[in-house]
């Protein structure tokens, strides 16, 4: 029978209690916290009416997202864990950002075209609070607008917040094959997201749901003609649905019917594939937490006991507390050797993540002004603003996750020089992201009044959203966000209307004056947006950057104090023995025999779990 890790955990959290130290203590509630209910990401994404709003319902067993053959999402939902049934609305007016709770039963009116056409009412998502079993687990699950074509910028907007995800649920209905963006998008996926579901909704309603797997299956292994050349995707099971035939614990239907659904099946998926390994990984960094508990309690209680048995010890344990503190009071404050180290390091993290930036927006221009001279007609412009979309979501990407990793090696160059200073200071290791995502992404559509011809001008120029950062991984405690955290990405959607200039007659059959004038009107628009991001951007690195150094100067300065506060205590244990009385002494000595007993038993269950 394996170790129940929790209860060893809290144990040591009983024993951290019973001898003062509510400091240890409550790092380790935390670390069971986190490992009771790890914030697990999963975000469903798929094109409009395919089913994604069922799919969510039929997981949860719960009518909680609007459906209806008429309406379609228009606003990100998130649904998550609380106690009691809450709707918490965040709305945006220019630069006001008004958060506030509504009724429950209103939700509609806020996340559906119906009742929010063209996303007038200026909101940005949309929490939704659910005491569900599922969502107890830590999972946090993202109901998607439809993209509208998964080509345009909603779906690069997409795939830049999937490194940031557990796990992405892509929906398709059985009424046809994929289409070339489908796959693209896909094979793109796979290469970001830890886990691809790949869900065949609706095969209820179309009796060649097989065959429309079947090619499904056989067609994600090439892109399709029009897609540009992809990795090869890994297998991905298809895993067909029916929200219809699930029903609802309101609506349960025939138990026949409901394992038929495939919705057992893709609900087992998620807790192997998903919740489990998140799990898996809280545990592992909550028996680091309870290890180096462990350690402290265990020398404190030692030393102590050894003092109260023999007096004679007392200068020599009072002497070596009060060397260790001192070398770590030299741990503390600004002129630090790794407070030094931590700002350098950073300084050194922003240059580089700066130029890498910049290095790379320089290239996107360069390159969107050589295919501008290459513009004939609306379609040409179509494609390129969504080139233009994909690129510049994939760049802001890769600079938030090289900064994400230099703050990881800033963070053990931090543990290992604080090992030389003070070598009986262990920190476990960086398990959780320093990223995390609250706002998602958001899109807005070009002014229709600007767009009066060509294909596709209706679509969305998205604004990165994104991920908020903190040492202290959101879902601890049970609360969705940190407190403190800061937005990573941009404050504010970028949208440019762009399309209009090659609205109207095809540039093929412009006079070459027209021509050059509607090319020069692109590039100005495009060098706009592309300023617009660097300047959003740039103060969001900026803003990260300095949560960053909050997050790892208050993590080490914690357990600095933490453990200063050992020795110092010690020593005065220590001092407070020799002047006891022998019947006082030896009650202490007793409980004192009796917490290290208990301390050799959690540490053997610690050992036991087999964690390294």
């Amino acid at each position: 029978m394996g170790v129940d890790i929790a209860a060893v955990v809290d144990g040591v959290t009983t024993i951290a209690a019973d001898l003062g130290r509510d400091d240890i203590a409550a790092r380790l509630t935390a670390a069971s916290a986190r490992m009771r209910r790890p914030s697990t990401i999963i975000c469903v994404v798929g094109e409009f009416k395919q089913g994604k709003s069922s799919l969510v319902n039929a997981l949860l067993g719960q009518s909680v997202c609007p459906v209806d053959d008429d309406i379609a999402t228009s606003a990100i939902t998130l649904l998550h864990y609380g106690s009691e049934p809450l709707v918490r609305v965040r709305t945006r007016t220019d630069a006001d950002v008004v958060v506030e709770d509504v009724d429950p039963s209103s939700l509609d009116t806020w996340v559906c075209e119906r009742g929010n056409p063209d996303n007038v009412r200026g909101v940005e998502r949309v929490d939704v609070s659910l005491p569900h079993p599922l969502l107890a687990d830590g999972l946090v699950v993202v109901d998607t607008p439809g993209m509208g074509g998964l080509g345009a910028g909603h779906a690069a907007a997409t795939l830049a917040f999937l490194p940031f995800a557990d796990a992405l649920i892509f929906v398709s209905d059985a009424s046809a094959e994929l289409s070339a963006p489908e796959q693209e998008f896909l094979q793109q996926a796979a290469g970001l997201c830890p886990t691809v579901l790949f869900v065949l909704t609706k095969i209820d309603l179309y009796p060649a749901w097989r065959q429309i797997a079947s090619i499904d299956s056989g067609r994600r292994g090439t892109a399709g003609s029009n897609c540009p050349v992809l990795p090869v995707l890994p297998v991905l099971p298809v895993l067909p649905v029916s929200s219809v035939l699930f029903g609802t614990d309101a609506d349960p239907g025939d138990p026949g019917l409901r394992q038929a659904s495939g919705i057992p099946e893709l609900l087992e998926q998620l807790q192997t594939t998903v919740i489990a390994p998140a799990k898996l990984v809280a545990a592992d960094r909550a028996v680091h937490e309870a290890r180096t508990a462990v350690a402290q309690l265990e020398e404190q209680s030692r030393t102590e006991l050894s003092v109260l048995r023999d007096a004679g010890l007392a200068t020599d344990v009072i002497a070596r507390c009060t060397d260790a503190t001192s070398r770590l009071e030299r741990l503390r404050g600004p002129g630090a050797r790794w407070s030094i180290l931590v700002a350098d390091g950073l300084g050194d993290l922003s240059s580089r993540s700066g130029h890498q930036f910049r290095t790379a927006m320089r290239a996107v221009s360069r390159d969107i002004e050589e295919k501008i001279e290459q513009l004939k007609s609306a379609e040409d412009w179509d494609r390129l603003a969504r080139d233009l979309q994909t690129v510049v979501a994939g760049v802001v990407t890769e600079v938030f996750v090289s900064i994400e990793r230099g703050a990881d090696g800033i963070r053990a160059a931090v543990i290992e020089l604080i090992g030389e200073e003070a070598a009986a200071m262990t920190f476990a290791s960086s398990a959780e992201r320093r990223t995390d995502v609250s706002s998602l992404w958001t899109d807005k559509g070009l002014d229709p009044a600007s767009a009066r011809g060509g294909p596709g001008l209706g679509s969305a120029l998205v604004g990165l959203r994104g991920a908020q950062s903190g040492i202290i991984m959101f879902g601890m405690m049970g609360r969705f966000l940190p407190a403190g955290a800061a937005a990573l990405m941009m404050s504010n959607p970028v949208t440019v209307a762009i399309g209009a200039a090659f609205a109207g007659m095809q540039l093929a059959d412009a006079n070459k004056r027209k021509i050059a004038l509607r090319r020069q009107q692109a590039r100005s628009n495009v060098r706009q947006f592309l300023d617009d991001v660097q300047f959003a951007i740039t103060n969001e690195m900026g803003e990260l950057m300095r949560e960053v150094q909050r997050g790892i100067r208050d993590e080490f300065t914690s357990r600095i104090d933490e453990l200063v506060r050992t020795y110092t205590e010690t020593a005065q244990s220590a001092q407070r023995s020799v002047r006891e009385a022998s019947a006082a002494a030896e009650a202490r000595a007793g409980s004192l025999s009796e917490i290290l007993t208990r301390i050799e038993r959690a540490s053997s269950a610690l050992c036991a779990t087999g964690v390294t």
